[in-house]
């Protein structure tokens, strides 16, 4: 077993990264003037705002598919609970899940909450092997 280590600051970039891919759209909205950072051939990092983050996003539908996240799941649990500490767990999965949603573009989750809703709805023992690995007990309390 190769043990990987990192260091907190790369968890909370591979976060800010995460949420900015799966809440930072919303139609017209523009980047901040701020200078935020651009990670190459993404989209450009920003905070999810508050009420975004109150209201579950835009729509009453989970615009992530149970099944196809709980493939996904299935596959990540076993990678996660070999990376050692919850912060590596928490690490892998950001970008692990960064790359998934990359490569399902249908699958436009607002926030980890909506994570959360499709794994309880289709699979709630992945989505405990997974928020357990990364010392949490929800996608939203383990992605912020």
């Amino acid at each position: 077993m190769i043990r990987r280590t990192v260091p907190t600051a790369g968890v909370a970039v591979a976060a800010v990264l995460l949420l900015a891919a799966c809440g930072g759209g919303s139609g017209g909205s523009k980047p901040s003037p701020t200078g935020s950072a651009r990670a190459s051939g993404s989209a450009p990092a920003a905070s999810v705002s508050a009420s975004a983050s109150a209201t579950g996003g835009s729509g009453g539908a989970n615009p992530v598919d149970g099944p196809t996240f709980c493939a996904f799941l299935a596959k990540e649990g076993p990678r996660i609970k070999d990376s050692g500490a919850p912060a590596g767990a928490k690490a892998f999965f950001a970008i692990d899940l960064a790359n998934w949603i990359e490569q399902h573009p249908d699958q436009k989750p607002r926030t980890a909450a909506d994570l959360d809703a499709a794994a309880l709805g289709s699979c709630p023992k992945y989505r405990a092997t997974v928020t357990s690995a990364m010392g949490a007990t929800s996608f939203t309390e383990a992605l912020g």
